[in-house]
Parts: structure tokens; sequence; C-alpha cells
């Protein structure tokens, strides 16, 4: 029977895949088509970690109960592009090196379910970059929590060492714990450091052994530490294995691991939801990398750098310590200075125009260029870099406000940190990956003329935030404003928005992720109002009565005007502002990570004043604001954790929403016929909440309507379709029913059925 086969283009290459439908996983019924899917998704990810290692294979071209074959040399027929490294005796097998999507797709179709790699870069084969730590159950013995205590304990043993510790599951029953090293060691001197640090890990764990012979382990768990020699492989982070239920060798955090029941429970639905929701925990390893801690020469230096001559500081930087306020701004991060010479920092600077500055430590200076607009946030922008003069090291650190009249007078933060690495050296230019807590990415800078560079991203961002729909941050709610180190604005009552500012072109969502930016021009002026050139900014879209203060009846209106016309009369009747509060992404990286403090800063500092949008205050005193709102007729206040994260789509006590009255989001599923004077309207609404995935009853409003407001609700409920009663208790017989409607219901309390008290109709909420 023929093969079927398709052809599909991966970046610049045109590859045949075959047996799209074939089942490799029989339990979950998981295709072909979605390994390579998965291989696919998260290759940004996965090439951040194996890009440039030698890798062995594993395949099963008859699903995982077939037959599998174990492969280290490159296949003869393997299209030439597909790059690869000589090694072993005499440099006789071919390695294949991963250095792009197209291969990882490759290996996928000829179903390589599992991807292992050498421990070195094939720039430098004979040198690993990490030790690796293998914690394998016994036979028969499958106690993970037992596995999950030893590798707590050895964590807090390589943290004394000085090591930066990550974990991740195997896929298999175990867990491997990688240490970062510089790449200055052999192979020998790197086993031989393991074995010292594993066997005085034994003595004081006797539940624990170094024999990799299986009777002689005795139920004791193995402390592999032979996987560091020079011909041992591990399963690469993100590779599948060929086991029941397609398991993932998934990085996790050290939190992570103390929920995890075992080493086979994250699989590929759930690793691929991880790394898209949350990203990769390992995304920042190689900036922890560190000299082995019995290379007392190197670890000398390490602890005590002596002065360099070339280190000079400007007039400005005298006063730096006066200038900052660590308790209110975090420390920057700043690797210390171990010898290396490779740290890099970008800083933010508003001089006279909004710019980022690059700096690359080199030979006791930092060689600099100013990047007029940030640096280029994926594959395909280009942006302008004008070198300037060499800067002192102390720029590494520096954040505070240069003095007007002094070169480069202005605010000047630190926007990322790290250590960086040349990956390639060419005639006009050269390649560099900068690893930091802050940024991960592998750039090219190419020489044009003079002083003028042009830099260009190399890899694709695993999650691009300019092209993604970015979820807003959901509050939990209070009754009153919390006590602790809080900041507080007023929560505005309009419609929230995601903005999208991407190389000059604006896209304004609602929280549904519907584009309603055609519904207000008059934001629509990405270069008037903003300063920066990419940007995922967080606010709220109002219209004010003559008080100042926010009319949701006249935004709603706004919003489901849709005539040209229409628009341009509201646009004068009602104008529309944006009060913006939060920015998760800004000119290249991601902020989610970053205190709220510092995003804020940025935020404040990338629009212009006189235009619509305006920045929301904040101030330290929640009470006090809090009863202003009830004494305005404000609908609350929001508090904010000064150093909390930003979590797309999620919950979290870093914000909380303090309402002046109860007020909650529901639906409304249909209504009582009128009486009296409501006889051409309805008498009452029915109520629902999601509660569950299911529908639950919660009474009926009859207040909070005006005549107009009668009016035009019910010729709203008359344009719907009548469905059958969606509820199974019993009223009354006299209702219209149709599907539900979100609204938003004003109460003091629940009933001992769970129906709203004093419940207040308060307005249809068409914005969700």
């Amino acid at each position: 029977m023929a093969k079927k086969r398709i052809h599909v283009e991966v970046g610049k290459y045109k590859l045949e895949l075959s047996n799209l439908d074939k089942v490799l996983y029989p339990e979950g019924e998981i295709l072909k088509a979605q390994v390579i899917e998965y291989y696919l998704t998260l290759a940004p990810t996965i090439l951040r970690h194996i890009k440039g290692r030698p890798l062995s294979l594993v395949r099963y071209p008859d699903g995982i109960y077939g037959e599998q074959f174990f492969q280290k040399n490159r296949p003869d027929w393997a299209p030439d592009w597909i790059d690869y490294i000589r090694l072993g005796k005499e440099r006789k097998k071919e390695y294949i090196v991963a250095r792009e999507e197209a291969t990882l797709v490759w290996l996928a179709n000829l179903a390589c379910l599992e991807i292992h790699q050498i421990h070195s870069f094939s720039e430098y084969a004979d040198k690993p970059d990490y030790i690796v730590y293998d914690l394998d159950p016994p036979e028969g013995k499958d106690d993970f929590e037992e596995v999950k205590s030893l590798a707590f304990s050895l964590k807090e043993e390589l943290e004394q060492l000085d090591y930066h510790v990550f974990i991740k599951t195997t896929g298999g029953k175990g867990l491997h714990l990688i240490t970062p090293l510089e790449v200055n060691y052999s192979f020998d001197e790197c086993f031989d450091t393991a074995k010292k640090i594993a066997e005085a890990f034994i003595r004081k764990h006797k539940n624990t052994t170094l024999h990799l012979n299986k009777e002689a382990r005795k139920g004791r768990v193995l402390i592999d530490i032979f996987r560091n020699k020079s011909s041992q492989t591990i399963v690469s982070p993100y590779s599948l294995r060929g086991r029941a239920g397609a398991p993932v060798s998934a990085p996790i955090t050290w939190e992570q691991l103390q929920d995890i029941q075992g080493a086979q429970e994250l699989t590929i639905a759930l690793v691929k939801d991880m790394v898209l929701n949350d990203g990769d925990p390992w995304e920042d390893i190689r900036s922890w990398a560190v000299p082995l801690h019995t290379d007392t020469q190197r670890r000398s230096v390490y602890k005590n750098l002596p002065q360099n001559p070339k280190h000079k500081s400007p007039e400005q930087l005298a006063e730096y310590e006066q200038k900052r306020d660590f308790g209110k701004t975090p420390e920057p991060y700043v690797p210390e200075d171990d010898g290396r010479g490779n740290r890099f920092v970008i800083q933010r600077h508003h001089a006279s125009h909004l710019h980022y500055d690059l700096r690359l430590e080199q030979d006791g200076v930092l060689k600099s260029w100013a990047v007029p607009r940030g640096m280029p946030p994926v594959p395909g922008v280009k942006r302008l870099a004008v070198q300037t003069e060499d800067h002192p090291l102390e720029y590494l650190s520096f954040e505070a406000e240069i003095p007007k009249g002094q070169y480069g007078g202005g605010m000047m933060w630190i926007y990322a940190a790290g250590r960086y690495e040349i990956t390639k050296e060419k005639k006009n230019g050269f390649y560099f990956r900068l690893s930091g807590p802050q940024i991960n990415a592998e750039y090219r800078m190419h020489l044009m003329k003079n002083k003028e560079w042009l830099l260009e991203r190399v890899d694709k961002p695993q999650q691009n935030f300019l092209e993604m729909e970015v979820q807003p941050m959901v509050a939990d709610a209070l009754k009153k404003p919390p006590k602790g180190n809080y900041r507080y604005e007023v929560k505005w009552d309009g419609i929230r928005v995601m903005i999208t500012l991407n190389e000059g072109k604006m896209i304004i969502r609602s929280r549904n992720m519907n584009d309603i930016t055609a519904q207000f021009p008059e934001l629509n002026i990405p270069e008037e109002a903003f300063r920066v050139n990419n940007g995922v900014f967080d606010g709220e879209i109002v219209c004010l009565d003559p008080q100042g203060r926010a009319d949701f009846r006249k935004v709603i209106k706004r919003l489901m005007t849709k005539k040209q016309m229409e628009i341009d009369y509201q646009v004068r009747k009602n104008p529309a502002y944006c009060y913006l509060f939060d920015v998760p992404y800004l000119d290249g990286r991601s902020l989610v990570n970053d205190p709220w403090t510092r995003r804020r800063e940025w935020l404040k500092d990338s629009f212009r004043k006189n235009t619509p949008y305006r920045f929301s205050e904040d101030i330290e005193d929640g009470q006090a604001l809090f009863e202003a709102a009830k004494t305005m007729g404000i609908e609350g206040i929001m508090a904010k954790d000064p150093l909390g994260k930003y979590y797309p789509g999620k919950r979290s006590t870093a914000w909380y929403k303090v309402k002046v009255k109860n007020t909650v989001d529901a639906f409304v599923i249909g209504y009582t016929k009128g009486e009296g004077d409501r006889e051409r309207y309805f008498g009452s609404l029915h109520l629902v909440e999601l509660e569950d995935d299911q529908l639950a009853y919660r009474g009926r409003v009859g207040t909070g309507f005006t005549d107009k407001l009668l009016a035009e609700l019910k010729d709203y409920f008359d344009s719907l379709e009548v469905t059958e009663k969606p509820i199974s208790e019993k009223v009354s017989e006299e209702s219209v029913w149709f599907r539900p409607v979100p609204c938003e219901i004003e109460y003091t309390s629940l009933t001992k059925d769970r129906h709203y008290r004093d419940a207040v109709f308060k307005r249809l909420r068409e914005d969700l």
C-alpha cells in the first residue's frame, strides 16, 4: 500500500511528510501528526536547549509497541541542509545537530519520539556545559516521593557549593538535576567532580547508591553520575518518551515538583499548554553557569576579582546610591564579576529621545550601541544600532536620573542584564546570544558603514506577544481594602481592553478578545500617542460625565455603534479616553515577571501627555481612596502588590478589586410577563450564574430600570430567539426564555436558597 504523503514548507525548507494518521501511542490514540505538531509548536523552546548540540535519536516507526531504533549516525539519505558533526573514535560517527525548526519536523516525521543530547555544543564538543545527576528508583519500587525528597536534599548540597540547580522529569521514573557550568572543563574533570559530590551525598543518605548493577542496588535509589562521561547522553528537555501516555522529559520549577506525583505525569498535551501559558522554567539556565567548585584558581577570581585599571566612573555616578530607594524598587539584576568578561546590559534611556543602549563587556569596558527603536522582537525585524564610545563597567549596574545638562541627561533604567556569548564571527559582524532572567534570545549584528550597524533577532520567540491574544489579568474580590504593602487605584467603570502596538499598527481588543479598534478611532493614534514601537497595554476605555466620572452607558453605546457615520458622531458627542494601568510586554521582551512598580515606571514613560491616553494614578492610602469612592459614587478601587507579577488570563493575590457594593457578573435567561405600568415591557428578569460549568439559578430582579431602559431591554430581548426553559427550578409559568445574556447585578447578600437578596439591575455587559 502506497504511503500517504504531503509536502510542506517549514522556514526556508521543503519537507515531505508521510503517514500522518499512523497511531504512535495507542492508549491515547496519538498520531504522528500530533507528534510533529508538538515538536513544531514548541520548537523555539526546544531549540533554545538543543541548538548546536550533537543528538542521538530513538525512532519508533510502528509506534511505541513496535520495533525501536537507537540511532547516532546521520542517515545517508538525510537532506543536505541537515547539519551534523563527526565525533567518536576516528571521528566516524556523524551526529545530527538541530539548528532550525525544520530539523525537528524532519525528525518527528521519522517517528523519532525521543531526542537525546550530548552535554556539549558542537563548537566545543570536548567541554560540557553542565553536570547532570540522574536520580533513578530501583526496579519494582516506584516510590516517587522518595526520589523527590532526595532531589531536594541533593539540591541543598549543590547550592552549598555555589551551584544553581535546575530540575526536570525524565519522562520515565526519575528526575534529572542539572548544574550549569562554564565551558572550561573536560568531561573527565566534570565526572570526577560529580563523583566526589555524589560519594559524599550517599554517605549521608543510606537509601542511595552509585552502583549501576541492578542487583547491587538492593532497593536503593541510584545517583547516576556516569552519564557525565563523554560518550553518554541524557534525554533532552521537552523530548517525548516512547512510553504509554506520551510522557515528556519536562523542565519544571522546584515549586512544581512538590505537587507532581510521578515522573510520567507530564504528558504531551499538558507540557505544551504549560509552556505556552507559563513559559520555560529553564529559559535563563545559561546565565547561571559557574566554575567547578573544585577549581580553586578560578573560584578565587570568582570571589575576589582585582580592580581593573580600565574602570572609570563619570561624575554623574557619584551619587548613584543616594538617588535610589531599594525599598521601593528592587535591585536590578547584574551578574557578579567572576572574571569571565561576558556580561551584558540593555538600558532604557530617556534622554532627549527615548532609546535603548546595548552594552557588551569586553576587555574591561562596555562596547556600546544606541538602539533608537528597541530590541527587534522577532526574526525579520531589523533595527539600526549606532555604535557609541566605550563605557565603563559601572554602567552594568547604573540606574538613575542623569542630571539635565550632563551628557545623556535623563532617566536611565536597567531593562535587561545577564551573560552573553558570541555564537559566530562574521567578516562584517557577529552573532551573539543573550541569557538572563529578563531576556533570552539570539541576535545578529551586521556592520553597514562607519558606526552604523544593523541589529536583527535570529531565533523565534516561543510566545509572540505582538501576534497572540494576550488575556487580561483578573483580580480577586475583597469587601474592604487589604492590609499590607499595597498600592491603590481607582476601579474605572468602563470597558477593559488589551491594546497591542506592533511596528506602528494598533489593535484594541475587548476583554473577550473582540477587535474593537474601529469603534474608537480617536484612540487609534499609535505614533501620536506612544513613544515606543512595540507593546501590549492593559487599560480601561471610559466615557466621562460632566463631573468627570465614568459613564458606563455612554461607553457601551460607543462599543455597540458599528456604522461609520454614527461612530463619527459619537466621537464628537461622547469622546473616549483610555486609562492605562499595566504593560505586560514592551519593546522586545515580556515584562510579566517584572515587579508591578517597574512595569508602571515604563508604562508611564511609554505614552505622551495631552492625548486620549491617561495614566491610572496610584496612592498609598487605600482606605482614604475607598471612602472617596463611596462619596463620589465610583464603583470601587483596586489594590495591587508593588512586587506582583502579571498573570495573563489568571487570578492572583497580586491584585484585588474592592467594590463599594456587592456586584456580580450574571446572566439574564428570561423574563416574566409585565403587569400594570410594566404590561408593555416585562415584570422581572430571571438570573443565573455560571457555577462549575452549570447554570445556577439566582432568582429574579425587578428594580433598577428607568422607563427608557425598560423599552430598550424589551426590544433587545424580543430580538432574541425564544428557547425552552434552561433551568430545572419551579418558576413563574408566564415567562419567556432565551439564550443567556451577560449583565451586572448589585445585591446585599445571598439568601439560604442562594438567590440574590435586594437585587438591583445595573446594566447589560455586552463587553463580556
